[in-house]
Parts: C-alpha cells; structure tokens; sequence
C-alpha cells in the first residue's frame, strides 16, 4: 500500500478511535464536568485522538493525529474524517503528550449509529478504543457536545440535527392542572431511606438522546442558564440528574437543544421525567417502594363527608401504615403504624389540609407521600351531596337484611328538603326493588342471591338537582366481622375558631322505637308526627326517621302509625324490628 494510501487509512482509524475514546472518555470524567460546569459551553478542553487501523493497532509512542475543534455556535466539539472508508480504531483524550496515558481510559460501552456509520467501544490488541466503520468513504464528522454526552457520527455537512438552537423558547403559560382544583401531589421520596438537602430533576433517557440539557425558568429573565440549558448528569443506565440551584416552575429536556419536550410545569423535587413516554413519574430508590396513596373522592369535597385514604405499598417483609392530616402549625394521626391501609377521615372544618402517608416494613426502611386537600364549608350549597353511606361496601349476609343508611349535605333551596332514590341490582343485573324518591334516610333489603349487588343511590334537592353514586356490596354464605377503619380528631384550621363538638354519630345513639317526635315518650303524638311527616306537613322539630320505622322496612309508612297504636293498646308487646 502506498503511503499517501496508507496515512488515509490511518487518519480514518485515528478519527474512529477517537470518537469511541471520545464516549470513553465521557464515562471515565463524567463527575468532573458535571462539577465544573458545561464544558461545551466553554470551549476550555482540548480533546486529542490518534488512530490506527483496527487489524494492527499500535499507538505507543505515536503523537496525536489530530484535535477536536469547538463549534462555539453550534456547541459542540467535532472532527471530521475525509474520504475514507475501512474499519478504525481511535484514542480520546486530553493528555497530549502520552498516548500510552490515554489508552489507559476505559471505552464507553454504548453503541451510535448514523445511517452506515457505527461508533462502539472495542478492545483492540489490549487498547481500549473507539472504533468507526465507514464502508462507504464519506467524509464523516463525529461530535460530541461534553465529556458526559457519548459521540454522534454523521455525514458532514448533514450535522442539522444536533445544531442548538440559538434563541431559548419562548415560554408558554402553562395550563393549570386538572382533578377537582386540588394542588398536584407533592412527593417526598425516600431515596434508600435517607433524605438529602439538595434538590434534583431527573430524566429517564428511554429515546436514547446522545446528551440531555435542562432548562428550566420562571420567567424570561429568571432561568437556570441561557439556552439549551445545563447539562445533566448520567448517573447510571438511562437515569440523568442536575441539581437544583433554585426553584422554577417550568422545564424542558432537550438533547442539547435539537429533540425536545413541549414547555413542562415542573411538579417538583423528586419527579422523573421519561423523554419516551412523555410522563411524570416519581423517582424512588427505596427498598421500600409506594405503589398507591389514594382517596376515595377527589378534592374539593365538604366538610362532614367520609373521605377514605388508602395506600399500598411493597418492601422487605410486612408494610406497616401510618396516616395523618394536617393544616398548618396543627397535625393529627388519623391512623398510627399498623398493617391496616386505609382509615376513613372526616373534616369538620373547611380548610386546605395536608395529607400524610407514612410507610414502614419489617426491616426499618421507611417512605413517605403526601398529597394536598382542599376542603369546601358546605353550610349554604343548594346542590346536594352525599356526606356518608354505611356499609358502603363489602360482604353482606345472604338471606339476611341489610340496612343502608346516608348522610347528605346540600339542598338549601326552596324547601331546603332532601329527597331518597335506593336501586338495588342483583347479581343477574336486573332491579330487585321498586325504586322511588322518599325522604326516608336508610333503606333495607334483603339479598337473595349469592354474588355482588350493586346499590345506587340517588339524593335529590327540591329544585330537582341530583347526586348519583353507586356501591357495591357481595353477597356472600357467611360474613366475616370486620373492624371498621378507626377515625382519629379531626385538625381544625389555625386560622379558625374551634368548632363545636361534633355531634354523636346516628349509629351509636340508642334506638327508642315508636319515638318519632324524640321526646322520650312513645304516645299518640308519635302516631300524629308521622302522619303529618307522611302528608309533608311542616313539623315543629326534627323527626325521627330511624325511631318510627318499627316494622324494620327501611320505610315511614301508615303501617308503622297503626303498629305503634296496637302497641299503646297493649296489642303487641314490641315491635317487629325488634325481633
């Protein structure tokens, strides 16, 4: 071969070598760039490459063949390789003087194609290299935009693609985040147990960009750095950091300024962002790993309705559960460490709560959410809704009545009454009752079919707005008792007079049957108050639904009148439902 042919082939291995040194180098110095800052930014490093053809590496003793030049408008370091095609071996580094030095840099393994141009890291006779096969002979310009990037092969004059944009975005507004009003949930992840001051964003690398850049900002004059950003840190797999220097509202992931994401709202410290998938998640190296942290309703709800929180999680051995509420300078545990994931909690007071889910498994390792909740004072809402329902699911005994009983707010309009809609479907989908609106505030059925029922209830107001839900309960041969999720005190605003004692729930009140005026007496005025409740004649105080039903039908009707006459008379010695 002759030489001119010779020292070609040879410029082609260098440039080859080089670019896989180049990745090489990027994982051996990732730390130092990330520390001192965005290299590519500044132009300061020079980056040397030898080459050899990849048969017959030999670079002891060689000089460097060539340099990388800074493309200070583009913002990358770049060579380019002419006319040559074959398979070549190349050696990055900075130190100039030693190529035995710069062999000495593991190769980075990571494998870049750009249509018939392949980089990947190789061990050649004992080097590590980098190593280019250009089959066709075209001019070929490798670049790389910072030791922690990894080298991009491209046909030169064809480089568009990794070209930053000169001008930052303009940024959009964002729009605000749907679900109810609440504010986003707000991690506080865990990493391996142990928490840190410093603030982070992470970006999971699943589109494979050569370099990520963060630019984040609140502001056209109030950014983490000029466009395309700062770059991130490869920490390991696809997993990118920078740390925060500040906090911003906004952000986008780029590779260097060429693919990138729509303007995101940055939710906070924590979170992770896939470039692939296009989502949030929360970022957590805990051996104790959240699955779920939820609530049954969705922010804003009123005060005096049931909201149940529930939370799952998986760690090394049996999860414990810990949840709690709190509203400025006050906190309450609704539920302390236990194996039970899940605790119904019932705010008397409006206010924006704090929603504290604490995890703790066998081995000590902790985690911990929380989630913000806005509570709404429902004292003059016209439309009802639907406070409480018990049961409002699981097993119900086949054969046997079961009694659903509701608490509703709202309705304060015309009449200010609440009307009761109870459907009940069995198993096969078909009705098994007759439904219509009564005031009656529980209703009783009786399961006559194994398999799950489904109850829904209707609450409407007197200007005819309604509320729908449904609940489902299974009908089962035997029930097994449950111990209903414990209800802790409830926290009151800081800024908010103590509110009055609640008063005691329906359920743990005595039942004093035929009492339905609750003047402790069962005379005829009872039989009177519910013929006038029935005929919707306005009474003199509240009546007394649960103590006038006696027959045990979920129903005030004129059979329940005449049952308390014969009792009076003596007829009857007590009523049906107390059999």
């Amino acid at each position: 071969m002759g030489m001119k042919g010779k020292q070609t082939k040879r410029a082609i291995s260098l440039l080859l070598c080089l670019t896989l040194l180049v990745s090489m180098l990027a994982l051996a110095v990732s730390v130092r760039a990330a520390e001192t800052g965005d290299i590519a930014a500044t132009g300061a490093d020079t980056y040397y490459l030898w080459g050899e053809n990849s048969n017959s590496p030999n670079f002891s003793g060689t000089t460097p063949t060539g340099t990388f030049t800074y493309d200070s408008s583009k913002g990358y370091y770049y060579y380019d390789l002419k006319g040559s095609s074959g398979d070549y071996c190349f050696v990055v580094s900075k130190i100039s003087n030693s190529a035995n030095s710069a062999v000495k840099t593991p190769a980075v393994q990571k494998i870049a194609s750009a249509g018939s141009y392949y980089l990947s890291s190789g061990n050649y006779h004992g080097f590590n290299c980098l190593h280019l096969w250009n089959p066709s002979g075209d001019t070929i310009r490798i670049s790389f935009t910072s030791e922690t990037a990894g080298l991009t092969a491209v046909k030169a004059g064809s480089e568009a693609a990794t070209q930053a944009p000169t001008t930052a975005p303009t940024p959009t507004t964002p729009k605000p985040t749907q679900g109810g009003g609440t504010t986003p949930t707000t991690p506080q992840p865990t990493q391996g147990g142990s928490t840190t001051d410093k603030k982070y964003v992470y970006c999971e690398n699943e589109a494979g960009w050569s370099s990520v850049t963060a630019y984040l900002w609140n502001s056209s004059s109030d950014s983490n750095k000029a466009w395309p950003g700062a770059a991130m840190t490869n920490i390991g797999g696809n997993i990118w950091r920078y740390e925060l220097p500040k906090t911003f509202k906004n952000i986008i992931f780029s590779n260097n300024g060429a693919s990138q994401t729509t303007d995101l709202t940055y939710p906070g410290d924590g979170y992770i962002w896939n470039n692939k998938t296009n989502e949030w998640s929360i970022y957590d190296t805990s051996p104790l790993q959240v699955s779920s942290f939820t609530t049954d309703l969705e922010a804003p709800q009123y005060n005096g309705v049931g909201i149940t929180l529930s939370a799952s999680a998986e760690g090394e051995g049996t999860v414990y559960y810990k949840f709690s509420v709190s509203n400025g300078s006050s906190t309450a545990v609704l539920s302390d460490f236990s194996t039970s994931n899940k605790v119904l909690w019932t705010p008397q007071a409006a206010g924006t709560y704090t929603l504290t889910y604490d995890f703790k498994d066998a081995k000590g390792n902790t985690n911990r959410r929380t989630k913000s909740y806005v509570i709404e004072d429902g004292s003059s809402v016209v439309a009802p809704y639907i406070k409480i329902v018990t049961p409002n699911s699981g097993d119900i005994q086949n054969n046997s009545n079961v009694q659903i009983k509701v608490t509703a707010g709202g309705g304060n309009t015309g009449t200010n009454l609440l009307f009761y809609k109870y459907t009940i479907k069995n198993p096969s989908g078909n009705i098994a009752n007759v439904p219509y609106y009564t005031r009656n505030t529980s209703y009783t059925f009786k399961p006559t079919e194994l398999g799950l029922y489904t109850l829904t209830l209707n609450v409407q107001g007197s200007d005819n707005k309604t509320i729908e839900r449904s609940y489902v309960f299974s009908s089962v041969g035997s029930v097994t008792p449950t111990t209903p999720p414990e209800t802790q005190p409830v926290v009151q605003p800081t800024d908010a007079s103590p509110a009055p004692t609640q008063a005691p729930t329906e359920s743990s009140v005595p039942v004093a049957y035929g009492d339905a005026d609750g003047d402790g007496d069962v005379t005829i005025l009872d039989v009177t108050y519910i013929q006038r409740f029935m005929a919707d004649v306005p009474l003199s105080k509240e009546f007394n639904e649960r103590n006038a039903d006696v027959d045990g039908d979920g129903d005030v009707t004129i059979i329940d009148a005449t049952l308390i006459q014969r009792f009076m008379v003596g007829l009857i010695s007590k009523f049906p439902v107390e059999d």
